[in-house]
């Protein structure tokens, strides 16, 4: 039975309020529940659960920020019924208390987060035409009028990171991500953004602290990969890289998604078995192509699993953090078909970069896959960390291997962190045998 009527916003943990808050700002459902670990269903619940809050805090004129819609289209609420059978009647009552001067208002609202939007396209499709230093330029200007607007400051960080001025894209992306934290909190107490005004609705777009996180740490990696790349060129690899980025052309490859990636990966098949028997002195070339969001980077993972050297996997684990839903996701598999050499890395992951531990679920759920001593131990370790949202993934990894013995500490890391889902299951598998 849903217990959605009983939930709050107050009832939302930690671990959870970050996907929430990614889901409303249009990510794909489906995704962010695989990527938290909870349920799509839980999902939507937390989603509701703000949504009350902040409706117990607005007018009923604010509504009126969205397009004015027919009769007979669905209702914008969501609620599946036809807009004339659910908030039409509220919505008309609101515009007869309001008058004509406040609709107008509101509509001046719509023209205007309509023309920022074509602008924010705009600055996306220069980033998109490698045009950093103009992608920086416009995105800039905008920032002066709308200085909390995410989306904008995302360009103008990977616009620097691209042009490789990458100590000013890691202040941007530290600096938005203690932002965020901070949005994060005040959302959670109010329902709304601190610069929402509770009559005229906030035209900024906040990205979720974890997203600035992982953007910091690719920036990061980025700074960190360039390091590494060759004085002297290797004319070969060169070649071979530039042939990989073909990949990225749309008009030779223009079809999308799984099709798309089927096609490239059918057409370049040469180039790939090329550059895997190069060797790992390929490696330097191909890290900075993981950081980017491009069809060329989603094939990296796959040549460095072949190289299987201590830098390959360390990168595979970089590459797992950095959030993007098909070449994070390829990383942990090839970790998981690694095995037990994996285990040492991971360790090593857990004890550098520790401000970047809550984006390294994927390798704590790794662990649980390749069920051997080591990994059993480090789990173990990862009971004691000090976010809720570690413990929570390294209980549910815990209860994969079936052990017992491992009840104890799962109890007691659910006393210190509360009710987790992951860890709670793990305790209810164990708790049956």
């Amino acid at each position: 039975m849903s217990d959605i009527n009983k939930l709050t916003a107050g009832a939302i943990s930690e671990a959870e309020l970050a996907p929430v808050l990614e889901l409303l700002q249009g990510g794909d459902p489906d995704a962010i529940a695989a990527k938290a670990g909870i349920s799509k269903e839980r999902l939507f619940q937390m989603r509701d659960a703000l949504f009350a809050q902040a409706e117990a805090q607005k007018q009923v004129g604010e509504d009126f920020v969205l397009e004015k819609l027919g009769r007979n289209e669905p209702c914008p609420c969501g609620s599946g019924k036809k807009y004339k059978r659910c908030c039409l009647k509220k919505h008309e009552e609101a515009r007869l208390a309001q008058g004509g001067e406040e609709v107008a208002k509101l509509q001046a609202k719509e023209r205007e987060q309509k023309k920022l939007i074509d602008e924010i396209e705009e600055a996306f499709a220069l980033l998109a035409r490698q045009q950093y230093q103009e992608a920086i330029r416009y995105a800039s200007k905008l920032l002066r009028s709308y200085p909390n607007e995410d989306r904008l400051h995302d360009i103008v960080a990977t616009s620097c990171m691209l042009a490789c001025d990458c100590d000013e894209s890691i202040d941007i992306c530290q600096r938005r991500w203690e932002v965020a934290k901070e949005e994060k909190d005040y959302f959670v107490e109010h329902g709304r953004y601190r610069d929402a005004e509770v009559e005229k609705p906030s035209l900024s777009y906040y990205y979720p602290p974890m997203t600035w996180l992982q953007k910091y740490w690719i920036a990061v990696k980025f700074k960190d990969y360039l390091a590494l790349y060759p004085e002297t060129e290797n004319g070969t690899i060169v070649e071979l890289v530039k042939e990989l980025q073909s990949a990225d052309d749309t008009q030779r490859f223009p079809q999308r998604q799984d099709k798309g990636y089927e096609m490239r990966k059918a057409a370049l098949e040469e180039t790939l078995d090329r550059l895997k028997v190069i060797g790992p002195q390929a490696i330097p070339y191909l890290l900075p192509l993981a950081c980017r969001y491009s069809w060329a980077g989603l094939f990296v993972p796959e040549i460095l699993s072949h190289y299987k050297t201590p830098l390959a996997i360390r990168a595979l684990i970089d590459i797992s953090m950095f959030g993007y839903a098909y070449s994070s996701g390829a990383s942990l598999h090839y970790l998981e078909q690694l095995g037990e050499e994996v285990i040492p890395h991971i360790h090593e992951a857990f004890a550098e970069d520790k401000i970047f531990d809550p984006i390294k679920t994927g390798i704590v759920a790794v662990l649980g896959n390749i069920q051997v001593p080591a990994s059993y131990d480090l789990l173990l370790e990862l009971l004691e960390h000090e976010s809720h949202h570690i413990v929570n993934w390294a209980g549910g990894a815990l209860g994969k291997f079936g052990k017992i013995e491992a009840l104890p500490p799962l109890l007691a890391a659910q006393e210190r962190i509360g009710g987790e889902k992951m860890i709670d299951e793990a305790i209810e598998i164990l708790e049956e045998i």
